[in-house]
């Protein structure tokens, strides 16, 4: 029953319309799933857990501002970079996770600043884990003047725009984990920014649903080897995006693959887990991984001079607290009842 009404919560949001700027498109989407689904937080059930990508957007893209007369018009660099780092902890004695994420998204003309604080229940399911999350965000934008040309100066509309402001919003995810498989639902931006300074009429990010699902293919093979798909899909009810991933692993050491991004571009990735079969647990949870996006729309690639997106993932994990081993004599049974 509560599942049910969590469903109806997300979707009487998610019906609501604004005029606002969209979230990043990043390629390693599965690796930034606490950014798009709350619900995600602690579900490696580890004490610590820190993600940091760092994308540089369309690079090389320039935009040419009108300029005065018989003055020459000089490029622009608009293309765009964001920085993401989140860490979030599952503690055991409340059955759930928290956490909290940063994202930097320097977008053409725009400097933003998001903020998100969460929480996620995680319950057992038919065999799996239930995360039922929710998340606090401020958003901080700030348009960078020094990239707008306006054609009359001062221009009133554009000199309103620039000024920065502050908004809170919730975001709410729904996401069940299996052995080999998991699909998980979410909105972002549901209530549309309360705006807690700066100016009324500037539009706030976009309300989005989220739904996200992936699978993992052991092989039989002398050597284990797995294939994992995955996908998301993004919508404002207006556009969508689809984002598909297929990533093979090589002993859970290595990994490539290929992302397709639907009127974006195609996507080469490469990563590793050098210390996976390392006895050292300080170190096995370090996992690196590198992407490339060769753009095929014509505005990225052939209007606007832009060659690819390109992304950096460092991400690293492990529990701080261990099991406490039975020492001692006595009764076996009076043991097992004091280990809980």
């Amino acid at each position: 029953m509560r599942i049910r009404y969590c469903f109806i919560f997300l979707f009487f949001f998610s019906f609501c319309t604004a005029i606002a700027q969209e979230n990043p498109r990043i390629t390693l989407f599965p690796w930034m799933n606490p950014y798009y689904n709350p619900g995600t937080m602690g579900e490696n059930e580890l004490n610590l857990n820190f993600t940091g990508i760092f994308r540089q957007q369309s690079l090389g893209m320039k935009d040419t501002p009108p300029s005065s007369e018989g003055e020459e018009a000089k490029p622009n660099k608009v293309n765009g970079e964001q920085i993401y780092l989140n860490v979030d902890s599952y503690i055991k004695k409340i059955k759930g996770a928290v956490g909290i994420s940063f994202l930097k998204d320097k977008n053409g003309y725009y400097d933003n600043i998001d903020f998100k604080l969460g929480y996620a229940a995680r319950l057992p399911v038919y065999g799996g884990k239930l995360g039922i999350g929710v998340q606090l965000g401020f958003l901080n934008q700030k348009p960078n003047k020094d990239k707008w040309f306006p054609n009359d100066n001062p221009d009133p509309i554009i000199t309103d725009m620039t000024e920065s402001y502050l908004d809170f919003d919730i975001n709410f995810g729904l996401h069940y984990k299996a052995p080999t498989w998991y699909v998980g639902v979410s909105g972002t931006q549901l209530i549309g920014g309360v705006r807690v300074s700066g100016g009324k009429d500037v539009s706030s990010l976009a309300r989005r649903i989220y739904i996200s699902g992936g699978y993992i293919w052991n092989l039989k093979t002398a050597v284990p080897w797995s294939i994992e798909p995955s996908i998301l899909i993004g919508s404002n009810l207006a556009s969508w995006n689809l984002d598909v991933m297929a990533v093979a692993r090589y002993n859970g050491i290595l990994w490539f693959g290929l992302t397709y991004q639907w009127q974006h571009g195609i996507a080469v990735l490469l990563g590793a887990v050098p210390f996976y079969n390392s006895t050292n647990t300080y170190l096995k949870g370090l996992e690196l991984g590198l992407s490339y996006t060769f753009a095929t729309s014509k505005y990225s690639y052939r209007s606007s001079g832009g060659w690819g997106d390109f992304e950096i993932l460092i991400r690293y994990g492990f529990n701080f607290f261990r099991e406490k081993p039975l020492t001692g004599y006595g009764s076996s049974r009076h043991l097992y009842k004091n280990q809980y």
